[in-house]
């Protein structure tokens, strides 16, 4: 009789924890591969998400800020590169803003479906190109 308490209460416990580390935590990262236009540029200030590891269904938000000034306007997006073939990608409203000429902060968010290179870049308004980006990954900020 006195297991059934303890088991409801451990599996009450192990519920708790796990909702706990679900919980978006800082994450170090380290800036890998950045390419812009002259006078542009994308800084990546804070990351978080639901694990340290940036894997596959971590949800992810980035924090930072930009300078724009090859194009009166563009989309920043947070993207994750495939590094196998695969199909579409479905884009959440929370992972593109748009973005104005000169510069300002941001927050973008999205959770990771697959393995590959996250990247926040800026895209063109007409044709949807990208013109620009910083990739990021697990490890000690670099600046």
């Amino acid at each position: 009789m006195k297991t059934l308490p303890c088991l409801l209460i451990s599996l009450f416990q192990t519920v708790c924890l796990s909702a706990v580390s679900a919980e978006p935590a800082n994450v170090a990262f380290a800036i890998g591969k950045q390419e812009f236009k002259p006078g542009d540029g994308i800084v990546i200030d804070q990351v978080r998400a639901t694990s340290s590891t940036l894997k596959a269904g971590d949800k992810v938000t980035v924090r930072g800020h930009y300078l724009l000034a090859s194009a009166p306007k563009a989309s920043l997006g947070l993207f994750v590169t495939h590094r196998a073939p695969a199909g579409p990608d479905k884009t959440e409203k929370s992972q593109m803003t748009q973005v104005e000429s000169a510069g300002g902060a941001f927050e973008l968010s999205c959770e990771i479906t697959y393995e590959g290179n996250i990247h926040v870049s800026f895209y063109s308004v007409s044709d949807g190109q990208a013109f620009g980006g910083v990739y990021f990954t697990v490890g000690s900020k670099n600046s």
